[in-house]
Parts: structure tokens; C-alpha cells; sequence
């Protein structure tokens, strides 16, 4: 094998590397569909992860796909967490899908913006088990319309 090619192997090689270690830094993902016709005050968006890791820190993330047709700037949502021993905690959280000027934030062309809200950082689990995330959108609207998908994201630090 020539002295190239080793190294162009050698390079391959740890960009697997670094982009697998990525991924394990993941420890929960996953997204929702909201109907088409939209997200009714009333319905509960719900997401149990399960936490092994009771060493290490962790950031939580909100994820949003929303279209540009939606009404607002930002998008309140009330988020309950259950913990595997029944306690529970609730919070307000307020995500910004467009600046001052009205441009969208987040990637994606066309209709459609997708944004990755770090709302926790350093949250350390208390116990192993089961979490359950009940997010609810809290705009005061009776349907809301424009937003695609939620979601939420648990990584290791």
C-alpha cells in the first residue's frame, strides 16, 4: 500500500470515528407530527425516555418544524417531566422562530424551518427508569396553526 493511500485510509478511518462518537452523545430523540389542520390547546404531545446514565450531565433540547405561514414569532410551551418515582416539575418554555425583523430562524428552504431549542443544559438524572415529557403549546390560541413537528432531544455532555 503506498504512503497516500494509508493515510487517506488512516483519515477515513477517524472520520467514522469522530462521527460515531457523535452519535453516542444522543441519548433520546424523537419528533411528533402535529395534524395538519393544527395543535388544539387540549392535546398533549408525550415522550418517555428511558435514562440509564445517572452519572453524567446532560442537555436537554426542544426541536420545531414549523412552516412560514405560522402566525407568531415564537411558541410557548408548557412542559411537564415525570420522574420514575412519580414527582413531577413543570415549565414554561418560550421558542423563538423568528427574529426582530420577522425572518425565520432555523434551517430548511421552501415552507418549512426546522429549530433545535437547548433548553436545560447540565441536567443531571436523579435515577435510573422511565421519564415521561408531556409538552402542550401554551399560545391561548384554540388551534394552532403552522406548526409541523415537535420534539425533544437528550444529549450527554
Amino acid at each position: 500500500m503506498l504512503w497516500s493511500e494509508k493515510k487517506l485510509l488512516f483519515i477515513a478511518m477517524m472520520a467514522m470515528l469522530l462521527l460515531s462518537a457523535c452519535d453516542r452523545q444522543v441519548v433520546f430523540e424523537k419528533n411528533q407530527a402535529i395534524p395538519s389542520e393544527g395543535w388544539n390547546y387540549q392535546d398533549k404531545i408525550k415522550f418517555e425516555a428511558e435514562v440509564n446514565d445517572t452519572a453524567s450531565l446532560h442537555n436537554l433540547y426542544i426541536n420545531i418544524r414549523n412552516t412560514t405561514d405560522y402566525g407568531f414569532s415564537n411558541l410557548y410551551l408548557f412542559l411537564d417531566i415525570e420522574f420514575p418515582d412519580g414527582t413531577a416539575l413543570r415549565d414554561t418554555i418560550e421558542c423563538l422562530l423568528a427574529d426582530r425583523t420577522g425572518q425565520w430562524t432555523g434551517k430548511g428552504f421552501g415552507k418549512i424551518r426546522s429549530n433545535s431549542f437547548l433548553f436545560r443544559t447540565d441536567v443531571w438524572f436523579p435515577e435510573q427508569g422511565n421519564y415521561v415529557f408531556t409538552m402542550e403549546q401554551a399560545m391561548r390560541t384554540q388551534l394552532l396553526e403552522g406548526i409541523a413537528d415537535v420534539g425533544l432531544r437528550i444529549e450527554r455532555k
